[in-house]
């Protein structure tokens, strides 16, 4: 269990300086929003995004889930300095109005960013990973 938490806490504080290295520079890929799709676990618990259906508006088919469903009251893709960012906005029992704003990093396939607590105030940094689903 320790090398578990210290390994994640390792992936997140990179991840956390990759994404303040980076800046507002645009990534040097080219992107398609789609890229996002997928089921995405944060690296500090049993939180999942499960993100599906992606469309070129930016609409999309968005679920969380700690452990059990969490009900998405809002959510949108869109881009901004050069990255994906996807908006999350719960809406849920300990989950009054709380929200994610994560942008996706090609170069290491993640989405860093804040998960603002409403009912605390407190805003945390976070680090999804995409889980490797096999069929």
């Amino acid at each position: 269990m320790k090398r578990k938490k210290t390994t994640a806490l390792t992936v997140a504080a990179f991840c956390l300086a990759l994404m303040h290295m980076a800046g507002n520079a645009a990534s040097a890929q080219p992107f398609d929003i789609k890229v996002i799709a997928g089921e995405w676990a944060r690296i500090d618990g049993s939180y999942t995004l499960r993100v599906d259906n992606v469309q070129p508006d930016g609409t999309a088919d968005v679920k969380y889930f700690n452990p059990g469903s969490i009900h998405v009251a809002e959510n949108r893709i869109d881009t901004k300095d050069g990255r994906i960012r996807l908006f999350v906005k719960l809406q849920d029992k300990g989950y009054p109005g709380s929200t994610y704003t994560l942008y996706y990093y090609f170069e290491k396939d993640v989405l860093v960013g804040t998960y603002h607590q409403a009912a605390t105030g407190r805003t945390y940094d976070v680090v999804f990973v995409r889980k490797n689903v096999t069929k």
